[in-house]
């Protein structure tokens, strides 16, 4: 045994070399795999380490396998449920071991611990006895690793958490601890709040949280813009029209104000006309009652001029010497009138005032202008409509030439030049649901050609059947097309014909059809219209066989069909 593995005695708080030895065979033992020696035997070879790199070269493995993935932070200041032993502190920073590693002197020290050592003296040595420490000697003492990961520790939110968890699981428990203090999740918000009380404030009390529009259902974060202010914007809110004023109740979403304008238009202009006739009305019964007016205060300053000239008279009869009450009596009754003349005078001003017509020409002129205006843009909105139409069928002429260059392109690289088809039948149960009900019968293949210059040819199912195979088979057919190159080549067409359902297990279980072109068949001559009359087998396969859940010829509702032209003894042009 190596000299330095004796002085380790569990009175000094360390585990004997000896019994992590025999803890590493019974952990080795259990799981059911063969034991490696372990070797401790002075100058034996040590194992290798599988420390992550910064260790590796550095020290060796000398005791069980690798502990569970559990771990904790090596700093945080921990409350353990149980006095913390000496044996499970490190003998260098005296905290907690991290990943513990026991020296030839059987100390243990904090993975960093020891390689701070190291790295501070050439030569290290042991705090507590002072010996040399060997790094070839040093290995990770995986059994104490396992008990310290174990050891239980008070939640660090305690008294409001009264949780006991193993030192291992502590970051996992504060994950999900309610008293954990955790930042609010909204963009923005840098509140510091309990894992408790963050739904509450996510939904009530953050100032960014977002609030939905009763209108548009948009989600406006709350301290940009209040709900309010949004509402005064919102394009699906409901607002008056802006020609409320001349008669028109409409209540409109804002973002189809300007539609409803244009639409009312010829209505606006109706009740803006019919307003501008009510004022003018008004107007023709305000000139008729200005005119009453004046009529009455001639008719007081006429009274008036009598009651002068009365007055002269009386001056002239009295002279001097007249009675002097009659005189007084006939000056208070012309102070009167005089009085009541200024009274007419200053209520006719205040009349004259009040029936100011300017600000009602002004309006008027006003309307009239905006009549106008709303003319004009009618007269723009038949020109734009005009030209959108033209616009209109403009894109819809380059869209159907799109279609067809899409098509035509799908074609070309669909196509196979070595007389080779292999056919991808996707939606299976909707396609042969449609041929059921008999609203598509059949479906075919893109063409695909025995060379560049060759043959056209394509294939034809019927999915329900047809023939002889209606209502229970498959039907897959070969037909033979008009093709650019077929006053070159040989006719009738003669070649032999294979037509295969492939299986999509990778067992290659296929179903094989093989016929060869019957010659003085009209299918196989040189076509007259776009293709001859299908050729093949009403019965390919039947529908049992195909959709039996324990064949493989249908997966994700997609099938596979082959067909391929032997081109044997066919000469390329």
């Amino acid at each position: 045994m190596h000299p330095r593995a004796t002085a380790v005695g569990a009175g000094r708080g360390r585990w004997p070399r000896s019994a992590d030895v025999q803890r590493a065979q019974v952990l080795q033992g259990r799981s059911g795999r063969r034991a490696s020696a372990i070797r401790l035997s002075h100058g034996a070879a040590p194992m290798a380490c599988d420390e992550p790199a910064a260790l590796s070269g550095i020290f060796t493995r000398q005791n069980s396998a690798n502990t569970t993935s559990l771990d904790f932070e090596p700093d945080a200041d921990y409350k353990f449920v149980e006095t913390l032993e000496d044996r499970y502190k490190c003998a260098y920073c005296h905290l907690v071991l991290h990943n513990p590693h026991q020296t030839g002197c059987g100390h243990r020290f904090c993975q960093q611990c020891i390689l701070s050592l190291k790295e501070l003296n050439a030569v290290p040595t042991c705090p507590v006895d002072k010996e040399t420490i060997k790094m070839h000697e040093v290995f990770k003492d995986n059994c104490c690793k396992r008990e310290v990961l174990n050891l239980h520790v008070f939640c660090k939110n305690s008294p409001d958490c009264n949780s006991k968890i193993i030192l291992g699981r502590y970051q996992e428990h504060l994950q999900q601890c309610l008293f954990e203090s955790m930042q609010c999740t909204n963009d923005g918000c840098c509140d510091q709040i309990l894992r408790r009380d963050l739904k509450e404030h996510l939904s009530q009390h953050c100032k960014f949280r977002e609030e939905m529009c009763q209108y548009c259902n948009m989600y406006v974060v709350f301290i940009n813009i209040k709900i309010e202010k949004h509402h005064a914007v919102c394009p699906e809110a409901e607002v008056d029209c802006p020609y409320k004023q001349y008669g028109c109740l409409a209540k409109v979403k804002r973002g189809k104000l300007a539609e409803h304008e244009n639409t009312a238009l010829r209505e606006h202009m109706l009740q803006i006309l019919d307003k501008n006739s009510q004022l003018e009305e008004q107007i023709s019964d305000l000139y008729k009652s200005l005119e009453c007016k004046e009529i009455k205060i001639q008719q007081l300053a006429e009274a008036i001029k009598k009651c002068e000239k009365e007055f002269r008279q009386y001056t002239q009869l009295f002279g001097k010497n007249s009675n002097l009450m009659a005189l007084a009596s006939h000056l208070d009754k012309s102070a009167r009138l005089e009085s009541q003349v200024k009274q007419l005078i200053q209520m006719a001003n205040q009349q004259q005032s009040k029936l100011d017509l300017q600000p009602l020409f002004d309006t008027i002129e006003n309307v009239k202008q905006k009549i106008a205006l709303m003319e004009a843009y009618d007269q723009h909105l038949v020109v734009l409509e005009d030209q959108s139409s033209k616009h209109d069928l403009q894109i819809n002429i380059h869209k159907a030439q799109l279609n067809k260059n899409e098509e035509r392109f799908k074609l070309l690289e669909g196509t196979c030049y070595n007389g080779k088809l292999i056919w991808k039948i996707t939606d299976y149960k909707m396609k042969k649901k449609e041929a059921v009900e008999g609203r598509v019968l059949s479906i075919a293949s893109q063409p695909f050609y025995t060379s560049r210059c060759g043959y056209r040819l394509c294939a034809r199912a019927y999915l329900n059947g047809d023939g002889s195979g209606k209502g229970t088979h498959i039907s897959l057919y070969f037909v033979v097309m008009r093709g650019e190159f077929d006053s070159l080549l040989l006719w009738p067409f003669k070649q032999k014909v294979t037509l295969m359902l492939l299986d999509q297990s990778g067992k290659k279980n296929h179903i094989v059809e093989v016929f060869r072109a019957d010659p003085n068949s009209s299918s196989f001559k040189r076509p007259d219209g776009e293709m001859n009359i299908a050729s093949g087998c009403p019965r390919f396969v039947p529908h049992t066989v195909l959709e039996n859940t324990k064949n493989t010829y249908i997966r994700d509702d997609t099938l596979f069909l082959k067909v391929v032209v032997d081109l044997t003894d066919l000469e390329e042009l």
